[in-house]
């Protein structure tokens, strides 16, 4: 869990709720408390599972958007925040409340999905999809490093 010290206190009616639960109420006595017990809890086979993946990034920042977003980074870093996505998910998909669950839908937000190259897109449903299946693909150290601009996809 990173350091959110820095941030101003969040008051409530004063912003858009890009997050829930809203940034305020992060903390590690929350995760504790919350978090780690319906990680390890085995869910109900009725509730179906879904995922949001932001991909925050973007060519220009649009002036109605509020989210977190990065108009400045290059194939390689997009390379490396996905290899990091489907890691964390590879993590939550060996608790209780993930494992062996099949995605029901799984929600690409941010940011422009549409940002990622169709090689970028693939290798993360590849990997995610090695979640449900139980395996894992081996990762070439070339496919995460190369350096190419990402493209986005025509609308």
């Amino acid at each position: 869990m990173s350091d959110t010290s820095f941030a101003e206190p969040t008051e409530v009616g004063s912003y858009f709720v890009a997050t829930y639960p809203p940034f305020s109420v992060w903390s590690h006595e929350a995760v504790d408390r919350d978090a780690r017990p319906a990680l390890a809890t085995p869910p109900n086979p009725d509730v179906p599972l879904g995922m949001y993946l932001h991909i925050p990034f973007c060519r220009k920042r649009c002036h109605f958007c509020y989210f977190r977003v990065y108009t400045d980074k290059n194939a390689n870093e997009v390379n490396q925040y996905l290899d990091v996505l489907a890691r964390e998910f590879e993590l939550y998909g060996e608790l209780p409340a993930i494992a062996g669950r099949p995605l029901n839908f799984v929600y690409f937000g941010g940011g422009t999905p549409s940002f990622l190259s169709t090689q970028q897109l693939k290798r993360l449903v590849d990997r995610l999809s090695a979640v449900r299946r139980g395996t894992r693909p081996r990762r070439s150290r070339s496919s995460a490093s190369r350096a190419r601009s990402p493209r986005a996809s025509s609308k």
